[in-house]
């Protein structure tokens, strides 16, 4: 098993360090361009044909609330331990977009971009739902209402939103349609062409690689002042949140493959979305790009130990 998921998070790896070593190539256009344009085409396009191929055949069961609900769960663990250490505790030595920034990225986890192709790596393309349900409906919903309550309360630039306007985007959002249309025609078995669902897995099979380039294309290297903040992100985010969600988990799953793909999920470092809210709110972005490094980087061994949990 050891052997097995080194192999695993070193092709990752490499992927991953692709994007790392993009921004070193010279004359390509700025990897900040490449980012956006990447994330645009994989969150409007690929993510939501991949959604729609998955959940149009996946077998329905409880997993369709279970997984949620452990997903919400692990957003209310991680907030309500980040909003003591860091609004409470260490308020007097952070700016309140620092504070901001810390709280969201204990809070929000990489459940697509990191989780999908990390998930499907390890147990198997049939969890392949489970990331899709963790996070479109259950992280981030809550990021674009929780999230955005937070960064208005500690960002420079205080653009007022709604509650209901934050839940009118995010179901605005092409995979949150995908995931509407998909359980849609999966309970009513509305018949699919088949080239439809081969489209759907083609998109699937470039997503993966995609994210995890995305991913390197924005990793920083962290400044060493900052460790100390940055330990209680990673703590939170890596350690605590999925040891005290387990419980539940174990509670309310049964099937083993979709328990360990749901603790995967909790386990995952922090959002990349997350830098989108930064930008719009003046949330600290070099603090919350520093702790997407360090979360991303001590993952490689803190999920190990989770995709091997005895349940």
């Amino acid at each position: 098993m050891l052997g097995f998921m080194g192999n695993v998070f070193a092709t990752l790896g490499i992927l991953l360090a692709c994007g790392i070593l993009y921004r070193r190539i010279p004359g390509v256009p700025d990897p900040i361009v490449v980012r956006g344009a990447i994330g645009s085409m994989v969150l409007n396009v690929f993510v939501p044909l991949l959604t729609f191929g998955v959940l149009v055949s996946a077998p329905l069961g409880s997993d369709i609330w279970t997984v949620p609900l452990v997903s919400i769960s692990s957003v209310v663990v991680g907030f309500a331990l980040s909003w003591i250490v860091f609004a409470r505790l260490l308020r007097s030595r952070l700016s309140p977009p620092t504070i901001g920034a810390l709280i969201i990225s204990a809070t929000w986890c990489n459940a697509m971009y990191l989780g999908l192709p990390i998930t499907t790596a390890v147990i198997g393309d049939h969890v392949g739902r489970i990331p899709i349900l963790f996070d479109y409906l259950g992280m981030t919903p809550l990021l674009f209402t929780l999230g955005t309550v937070v960064a208005v309360e500690y960002g420079t630039r205080g653009e007022k939103h709604t509650l209901g306007a934050g839940v009118l985007q995010a179901l605005r959002m092409p995979p949150t349609i995908a995931v509407g249309v998909g359980l849609l025609a999966n309970i009513t078995h509305i018949p699919i062409a088949p080239f439809v669902l081969d489209a759907c897995t083609a998109a699937g099979r470039v997503v993966a690689p995609l994210m995890l380039f995305s991913i390197g294309l924005a990793l920083r290297w962290p400044r060493l002042s900052m460790l100390p903040v940055l330990a209680p992100v990673a703590l939170i985010r890596l350690v605590i949140v999925p040891a005290v969600v387990v419980a539940l988990a174990k509670f309310f799953i049964h099937d083993p493959d979709i328990l360990r793909a749901t603790m995967l999920e909790s386990a995952m470092p922090t959002m990349m979305l997350t830098m989108v809210f930064a930008e719009r709110y003046g949330l600290d972005e070099s603090t919350l790009a520093q702790a997407i490094l360090v979360t991303t980087l001590i993952s490689v061994a803190t999920l190990p130990i989770v995709a091997q949990w005895p349940f």
